[in-house]
């Protein structure tokens, strides 16, 4: 596996963890982990194709992947309108 793969894996998984944690109730989990991996890519691709990004670590481009990952689940919380109701006992 390329080490570029792995620390993209990590940052997405890292990006979607303290997503949910800010706000639990928003998204489900699967769903804010399949936004952070589609901005890592994005990021990625954004980055690549401008030639900018922020510092590279190896070939990866933390900046533009983190603000991929804010701009996507953003538009999904934003998609997917008020959070869900509290279940009370």
């Amino acid at each position: 596996m390329s080490p570029t793969l792995l620390l993209g894996a990590v940052l997405a998984l890292v990006g979607a963890q303290v997503s949910h944690l800010a706000a639990p109730r928003r998204l489900r989990y699967p769903v804010v982990l399949g936004l952070a991996l589609l901005g890592v890519i994005g990021g990625e691709v954004v980055a690549q194709w401008l030639h900018a990004g922020g510092p590279a670590l190896g070939s990866l481009h933390p900046v533009a992947d983190v603000a991929g990952m804010v701009l996507l689940e953003l538009g999904g919380a934003a998609l997917h309108g008020p959070g869900r109701p509290r279940l009370t006992a």
